[in-house]
């Protein structure tokens, strides 16, 4: 399922990003009666490169922003309720300033009330929102809908807030009003990501240093698996709290370690035998896979795709066996693209148990690896996948 325009009866989801306000303004026009006041904002969804799970860990973390984006616009609006809208979901409600509007948690309206509430915004606003970044399949359709609420809003009320500051909002909202006890990195690259560029981010200092990821030899193929991931009713939350336990054994014997980022595999390795093993293995991950990041970035910077590739197939088999997050689909997407000709690495990427593959390919090869994991795909699980080459990445932006 994707967000999409739509003008009238006419789906607009093949719509150039230039057009996008123009077709955001139609809609609200016919919504509202008119587009007075309306400002218009963009946020896109996000890829990660390598580091996965590390960002609740106080990791590092190497993800880039997608060619695909939430769109919000809004102005100010009368009385004291608020009027908003989803253009996919066909749907519209009201609600008291300083109220929830009554949906269950994770609906797409909670994200939209959560933000306002958090936002402490005090007057009445009519929102619409829109977009096509894919929901459920690992590429923070959730963290763009904040930041381009959060962006929106901000600029109608014109309230100066830090992109640092909206992030952590965005992860407020994730935590209160959607059940999932995300990390940082999604809203953090929706908000701060640069085109051409993957963002290193310190999850712990929040430091990040953008690294150009331009290069005529590779292309970045997405390939989702079309099996919808509902982190709030996953096992992702189990996970963290994994991590969790096994952060306090390993305190036990060095009080000083904060987070599992501040372990080290030579403190696994000399506690190990006395640990439970599942605990063990999901620290042997967050600890192995920071080391990833780094070596990641330091191939970026080299241009050395055969070694990045190694790293992303290293990732994918620790998130399988160490971290069991993975599935059948995720891991056959991965094998068949591991084993095709002129891929560098693959693994699956996002919060597991469904979602999205990313392959490193050559630039000639990669509608060939499209063509030839949708093919077996269809074949081994009778079920259709979606897949696209990454064209230049979008940033957060006012667009009107």
């Amino acid at each position: 399922m994707e967000w999409r325009f739509k003008h009238g009866a006419t789906e607009m989801s093949q719509i150039t990003h230039s057009h996008t306000s123009d077709a955001l303004l139609a809609t609200f026009a016919a919504w509202q009666g008119d587009t007075r006041g309306v400002r218009v904002a963009q946020a896109p969804g996000r890829v990660n490169v390598i580091g996965e799970h590390t960002d609740y860990n106080d990791g590092f973390v190497l993800p880039m922003t997608l060619d695909k984006a939430v769109y919000a616009a809004a102005r100010l609006g009368v009385g004291s309720r608020h009027r908003i809208r989803s253009v996919e979901f066909d749907q519209s409600l009201t609600f008291e300033v300083g109220t929830m509007p009554r949906t269950g948690r994770g609906h797409w309206a909670s994200y939209a009330g959560g933000m306002l509430l958090e936002m402490q915004v005090g007057a009445a606003v009519d929102l619409l929102i829109t977009g096509h970044v894919p929901q459920g399949a690992g590429l923070s359709s959730s963290a763009a809908l904040e930041m381009a609420i959060g962006l929106v809003l901000s600029t109608v009320l014109g309230m100066e807030v830090d992109p640092i500051t909206m992030a952590r909002t965005g992860q407020r909202v994730e935590h209160q009003y959607a059940g999932v006890t995300c990390g940082l990195m999604d809203q953090m690259v929706s908000r701060l990501g640069k085109s051409n560029h993957a963002l290193l981010l310190d999850c712990r200092s929040l430091g990040y240093t953008h690294v150009p990821l331009q290069d005529a030899a590779v292309k970045i193929v997405v390939i989702n698996s079309n099996v919808r991931r509902a982190l709030a009713s996953s096992k992702y939350n189990e996970r963290r709290s994994e991590c969790i336990q096994g952060l306090a054994c390993l305190q036990q014997w060095n009080p000083r370690l904060r987070a599992l980022r501040d372990v080290t595999l030579d403190l696994l390795g000399e506690f190990g035998s006395v640990m439970d093993p599942v605990l063990h293995s999901r620290a042997r991950h967050v600890v192995e896979e920071n080391a990833r990041v780094h070596a990641a970035v330091a191939a970026l910077r080299a241009g050395d795709w055969p070694q990045l590739g190694v790293l992303l197939a290293a990732s994918h088999e620790s998130l399988r066996r160490l971290y069991e997050v993975s599935c059948a689909e995720l891991d056959f997407l991965v094998e068949v693209a591991l084993a095709a000709p002129g891929v560098y690495g693959a693994r699956m990427m996002g919060g597991g148990f469904g979602g999205c593959t990313i392959s490193i390919v050559e630039p000639n090869r990669a509608e060939e690896l499209t063509k030839a994991v949708q093919a077996s795909y269809q074949r081994r699980f009778d079920r259709e996948t979606t897949a696209w080459i990454l064209e230049e990445g979008l940033e957060a932006a006012i667009l009107v």
